[in-house]
């Protein structure tokens, strides 16, 4: 099961090991046009799936949007998430976490 780590977290630096999954949720509203982006590095990492889930069932309510990563090799690396409309050029949020990823061999590792 891969470690979530989500907007109310605030973890901006994460230390993630070579081949285990880590999630990244955000809170969506895809209802409204709104959605999560992902920009990274595809050298270093691979997104593996992008899921939404609705909190309600309710019309216009929102969800959250998660993003599962997998570390392909070691290194140090950026991922941006942009949180906008498709088809309009602004992004009303942005969220930026910064990753040094690390071997099974490592000691330290906030996030397992």
């Amino acid at each position: 099961m891969p470690c979530t780590v989500g907007m109310t977290s605030r973890a901006q630096e994460l230390t993630v090991k070579v081949g285990k999954e880590f999630l990244l949720e955000f809170a969506s509203n895809r209802t409204t046009g709104y959605q999560w982006k992902a920009e990274y590095d595809s050298t270093i990492l691979q997104l593996t799936a992008v899921n939404y889930q609705h909190t309600s069932n309710k019309p216009g309510a929102g969800g959250t949007e998660s993003f599962n990563f997998k570390p392909l090799r070691t290194g140090k690396t950026v991922i941006r998430m942009l949180y906008g409309r498709p088809w309009e050029q602004k992004t009303i949020q942005e969220s930026t976490y910064n990753l040094n990823i690390h071997s099974e061999s490592a000691t330290k590792s906030p996030v397992n």
